[in-house]
């Protein structure tokens, strides 16, 4: 029996000098962030929106080319007015709202024509 303790001790022993794993050196490693974030598709994104872009282009079409749809703005649209009153301290009328604030006369200004060297 004694011979078998101590025939167990020594395997126990050989193995565990020629059979140890040696504990390797620890190897520091930075965490990437980047790698855990779940970042959207591009592709997906653009697919969506040009979707989106091209209903809302599609519709605004169909409205603007519209007739019944012109003939209804033509009869009960407002046109847009310019301003009353000019920009500044003092709130003077506007003098484009006066028709005589305008002269057309038959003699238009022409741009002169320079000449250049070579050219007559």
């Amino acid at each position: 029996m004694r011979f078998y303790g101590v025939a167990v001790t020594i395997a126990v022993a050989l193995i565990a000098m020629g059979g140890s794993a040696r504990a390797q050196s620890f190897k520091s490693v930075p965490i990437d962030s980047n790698k855990l974030v779940v970042k959207p598709a591009d592709t997906a994104t653009n697919i969506v929106g040009n979707s989106f872009k091209y209903v809302s282009r599609l519709a605004a079409g169909y409205v603007d080319n519209n007739a019944m749809v012109r003939t209804v703005n033509n009869l009960f649209g407002k046109r847009a007015q310019g301003p009353t009153v000019q920009g500044g301290l003092s709130p003077l009328p506007d003098p484009r709202s006066y028709p005589s604030g305008y002269y057309n006369s038959p003699i238009q200004p022409v741009f002169p024509k320079y000449s250049t060297y070579g050219n007559k």
